[in-house]
C-alpha cells in the first residue's frame, strides 16, 4: 500500500518547481524558499493557484509566509488537504 502523504509531498515539490521555473529535481525538502531565486511574489501566487488547481487545496499568503522550507510548505499543504478531506 502506498502512503498518500508521500505522493502529496512529491506533487507539492513538483508544483513548487513549476511555479518557480526551477529545474525538475533541483529542490529538496530542506531548500529555503526565500533563498530560491524563483520564490518571489509571482512564484508564490502561481504556486497557490497550482495547488488549488491540482490538489484542490486553498492556501493563503500567511501559509506561505509561515513556511521557511519546501518541507514546511509540503507539511502545510498536507495538513490543509487532510482537513479538507477529514
Amino acid at each position: 500500500m502506498t502512503d498518500p502523504s508521500n505522493g502529496c509531498a512529491a506533487r507539492v515539490l513538483a508544483l513548487i518547481e513549476e511555479a518557480t521555473q526551477a529545474d525538475p529535481g533541483s529542490m529538496r525538502t530542506t531548500t529555503v524558499l526565500k533563498e530560491h531565486e524563483g520564490w518571489d511574489s509571482l512564484g508564490a501566487v502561481m504556486f497557490i493557484g497550482l495547488v488549488q488547481e491540482h490538489l484542490g487545496v486553498e492556501l493563503s499568503v500567511a501559509d506561505l509566509r509561515a513556511s521557511e522550507t519546501v518541507g514546511d510548505l509540503q507539511g502545510c499543504v498536507e495538513r490543509r488537504r487532510a482537513g479538507a478531506v477529514g
